[in-house]
């Protein structure tokens, strides 16, 4: 996509198609703070706060705003972690395990295991803006979708109508949207399944129901393609439930439900 209405349309299309409550996402990792314009809402400026980058999602994806979060504005040890945006030494690292252990880990080396399954962006970015995709102020790195298990099938199903195989998947249940949904997305460059956790839950504001599907930027033209021609084809979202039976009873529910049906159910 070479200009920002590419973006704008591909996020029109993902609502049609997917009729997601909350906007998708336009994420962009920022080369220097001097693409911050004039109206992207800070955490620390506009809402005189330090905050966790996945509050921020929740406010773009809700109301609507273009946010820039940069390390100024984050208090958030674990996304600080993932962007890079602290030095990881020794006192920070042993920091992390002890929060890890008997919560996440039984014992350190079940910790450091899961430490060796972070992707971190190793600090090359100052910030990330984040917009709605269907109005973005900026070209995005990686799309999120904030959907429900259905709607996330649905965008499988559409990338491997045009590649083909099966989406790998992998998940630590924790760091969801920083870590799984946009360092991973970043470095590896493939769509991924994202399961959230309990920062996105607790105060991300993610719903029980909710999931992530996310898209690398340049592939979003292969992503719709598919989403598309898959819903031409008739997968379709909402899934349309099969109606055309005759229902039936087990033999006893059916002998009472015909005593007392009255005129409900006409008897055979």
């Amino acid at each position: 996509m070479k200009d920002l209405s590419g973006f704008h349309e591909a996020g029109r299309k993902f609502e049609q198609y997917l009729r997601v409550s909350t906007f998708p996402l336009a994420v962009r990792l920022m080369r220097s703070e001097e693409e911050i314009q004039p109206g992207f809402k800070r955490p620390s400026k506009d809402l005189g706060l330090q905050n966790f980058v996945c509050q921020n999602f929740k406010m773009v994806r809700t109301y609507g705003w273009t946010m820039a979060v940069t390390p100024e504005d984050t208090n958030c040890h674990l996304a600080r972690l993932v962007y890079g945006w602290d030095e990881q030494d020794k006192d920070y690292m042993e920091t992390g395990h002890k929060f890890n252990i008997g919560l996440y880990a039984k014992d350190m080396e079940t910790s450091l295991k899961l430490e060796e399954n972070i992707f971190r962006l190793e600090g090359k970015y100052p910030g990330l803006i984040i917009s709605p995709l269907a109005r973005t102020k900026v070209a995005p790195d990686v799309v999120l979708i904030y959907c429900l298990p259905a709607q996330a099938a649905r965008l499988i199903q559409s990338y491997l109508y045009m590649k083909g195989g099966a989406l790998e998947f992998s998940s630590t249940g924790r760091i969801g949207s920083c870590h799984e949904g946009v360092a991973k997305t970043m470095l590896t460059q493939k769509p991924q399944f994202v399961v959230l956790g309990n920062g996105d839950r607790v105060w991300g504001g993610a719903q029980d129901s909710e999931v992530m599907f996310t898209c690398p930027a340049d592939q979003l033209d292969i992503m719709l393609e598919g989403l598309e021609a898959t819903h031409a084809a008739g997968l379709r979202y909402p899934i349309p439930s099969y109606m055309n039976y005759a229902p039936g009873f087990q033999a006893d529910f059916k002998e009472k439900a015909l005593e007392r049906a009255g005129g409900t159910i006409i008897k055979e």
